[in-house]
């Protein structure tokens, strides 16, 4: 814990400003009751064009532990702090440090409303550079309630197992909230079929993980299909993979798809109808599905495949 004061102690103020990063906030109203609690004797409020000025708010623990000069030195990072919103809630990072075994990452959470707010399970992510660089879901039970009006400072580590890829450079950086009513989906949990998981390498395993990490959240209520392989046979047949990443809030159970593939030119290399009846795909799951056209469906058999577009109705 407090492992961020270790990379302050002797910077100048003005250094110290420099780490706090982008702010990201959302509505209140848009965090389910799984995600946050607001005060049970008042409703949440919805977020209008008034601002808030926010004050440090220590957990009892770090009151205790933290002597007078940390103290203010965290009161003074959350002083250069923007007002919010009023009805929002947002973090804001001001320290990442690589460990071992992964990031340790502080930020503030934010509370610009007029009653406590006690965060749950969260989504939270890290961005460098605007592009997600981790991922996780934690328990923030542990952080109490958020005063109104006010700033919290906590500490996590995101773990090697969150992490999308293992690009560390980057000039910016961020944490985002993901909140659970947003308009999107993020089916981040693989599920192999077990057949197919035979026939699979580990580094085919690990190559298909990573996709399903990197790939951006789909809008909620739909289903989306990923091309991530392909490849013709020496006898003709085409052989394409799909990741079917499903959105919505029951089990995905096609009948039949429609499949068009199209090479760099435009031009169709196959497409037909197939029996999809063995895909099952649960809420919040992709699934990776092997498709194979015979030669008679092939209708470009020398289609240059290093880049190719896939449509599934």
């Amino acid at each position: 814990m407090f492992s961020f004061f270790k990379n302050w102690f002797g910077k100048e103020q003005g250094e110290l400003k420099q780490e706090l990063q982008e702010e990201a906030a959302i509505d209140i109203n848009e965090l389910s009751d799984a995600e946050a609690d607001v005060e049970k004797s008042a409703s949440p409020q919805a977020a209008g064009s008034g601002k808030v000025h926010t004050e440090l708010s220590l957990h009892p623990l770090w009151e205790q532990e933290l002597d007078a000069e940390k103290k203010y030195t965290l009161r003074f990072l959350q002083a250069e702090l923007p007002d919010m919103v009023r009805g929002m809630i947002s973090v804001t990072g001001f320290s990442m440090i690589p460990q071992p075994n992964g990031l340790t990452v502080t930020m503030f959470f934010r509370n610009s409303l007029d009653h406590p707010v006690r965060f749950k399970n969260l989504r939270l992510a890290i961005y460098l550079d605007d592009k997600p660089f981790a991922r996780m879901r934690v328990d923030l039970s542990e952080m109490g309630a958020i005063p109104p009006r006010s700033s919290r400072p906590w500490e996590l580590l995101f773990p090697e197992e969150t992490f999308l890829h293992d690009n560390f450079t980057f000039k910016r950086w961020k944490v985002v909230m993901k909140a659970g009513k947003s308009s999107h989906v993020w089916p981040n949990h693989l599920e192999l079929d077990p057949e197919m998981e035979k026939r699979m390498t580990e580094r085919q395993k690990d190559r298909l993980e990573a996709l399903t990490h990197s790939l951006p959240p789909i809008p909620a209520n739909t289903v989306q299909v990923t091309g991530f392989d392909i490849a013709m046979a020496k006898d003709g047949r085409l052989v394409a993979g799909l990741l079917f990443r499903n959105g919505l809030r029951e089990m995905y159970q096609p009948d039949k798809v429609r499949i068009t593939i199209s090479d760099t030119d435009g031009d169709v290399v196959a497409k037909g109808t197939v029996d999809a009846s063995v895909v099952r795909v649960k809420p919040g799951h992709s699934r990776p599905w092997l498709i194979v056209f015979p030669p008679s469906a092939v209708k470009k058999p020398n289609a240059n495949l290093r880049r190719w577009v896939l449509d599934v109705e």
